[in-house]
C-alpha cells in the first residue's frame, strides 16, 4: 500500500509523537511532516523515520504560522492527505468568576484559532489530494450537551469554540469532498494530563479520583487517533468522535 502524506501539529512528544510512531509502523511509507516549537530539540521525532520533516511551527507566534506554505515548497511538497491538528494547551485550572482575561485569550489564541490559521495555510495543499482529511483534536469536556462540572473554563469554552469551527468547515467543505472531524483523545498520562490530575486533586477532590481511573497512556491515545485517522470516512464527516471511533454530543 502507498504512503500518504501526513501534516501533525504538535508532534514533538506526548499525543503528537505517539499518533507519529503508529502511522509510521502501520505504513513505513507514510510522508510525516511533524511540527514542534523547536525543531533543533525533537531529536526523538528525527530518529523515527528518515521519512518524518521535522517543521518548525509556534502557534502562538502568527509568523510561523503564515510561512507555511514557504516552508512546505521549501521541502517539496505540494500535497497533503491528511491534517491532524494536535497541538494544545491546557492551564485553565479556574472557575469562570476565576479566570483572568489574559488565560481566557491565550486559550483561544492556542486551542480554538490557531488551528484555523493553520489549516487556511494548508488548505491549498490539502485541496490538490483525493483523500482531503482534516483531524482537530479537541475534547470531550468541551461538549455543550455532556457538559461535566469543572473547574477548566477557558480549556473547556476553547475546545467548545473549536468543535464550532469543525461544524462549519463541514458544512462549508463538504461539497470539495473533505472529510472532517473533531476528535477527543480521551484523559492522557502525557505531562499535561498529569499536571491537571495534580490540579484536579487540590481544586475538585471528589472528581480526581473519577478523572485517574479514565486516564489512558500516550500510546494508546495516540495509537486510537492514528487508527482513526487511517479509517476516517464520509460518515464521519462533520462529526464529533471519541478515540475509540464512537461518536460524542457537540
Amino acid at each position: 500500500m502507498s504512503g500518504q502524506t501526513y501534516f501533525i501539529t504538535g508532534a514533538n512528544r506526548g499525543i503528537g509523537f505517539e499518533i507519529t510512531k503508529y502511522l509510521l509502523a502501520s505504513n513505513p511509507d507514510h510522508k510525516i511532516i511533524a511540527t514542534a516549537r523547536d525543531a533543533s530539540k525533537a531529536t526523538a521525532l528525527k530518529a523515527l523515520s528518515k521519512n518524518v520533516i521535522v517543521f518548525p511551527l509556534d502557534l502562538g507566534d502568527q509568523k510561523t504560522i503564515d510561512a507555511i506554505p514557504s516552508e512546505l515548497e521549501k521541502i517539496n511538497i505540494d500535497t497533503i492527505d491528511v491534517f491532524i491538528s494536535n497541538a494544545g494547551i491546557s492551564d485553565s485550572y479556574y472557575t469562570v468568576l476565576e479566570c483572568s482575561k489574559e488565560t481566557w485569550l491565550e486559550h483561544y489564541e492556542i486551542n480554538a484559532l490557531a488551528p484555523i490559521l493553520i489549516f487556511q495555510q494548508v488548505y491549498k495543499a490539502l485541496s490538490k489530494s483525493s483523500i482531503k482529511k482534516a483531524i482537530f483534536v479537541s475534547s470531550g469536556i468541551g461538549s455543550l450537551t455532556r457538559y461535566i462540572p469543572s473547574p477548566v473554563s477557558a480549556y473547556a469554552q476553547s475546545k467548545a469554540a473549536l468543535n464550532f469551527s469543525v461544524i462549519e468547515l463541514s458544512a462549508e467543505l463538504k461539497s470539495e469532498g473533505f472529510t472532517i472531524a473533531a476528535i477527543s483523545p480521551g484523559v492522557v498520562s502525557t505531562d499535561m494530563g498529569a499536571y491537571a490530575q495534580t490540579k484536579f486533586n487540590v481544586k475538585l477532590p471528589e472528581f480526581a479520583p473519577i478523572l485517574s481511573s479514565l486516564t489512558i497512556t500516550p500510546e494508546e491515545s495516540g495509537t486510537a487517533v492514528g487508527k482513526v485517522a487511517e479509517t476516517l470516512s464520509e460518515e464521519d464527516h462533520g462529526k464529533f468522535l471519541n478515540y475509540d471511533h464512537t461518536v460524542i454530543p457537540y
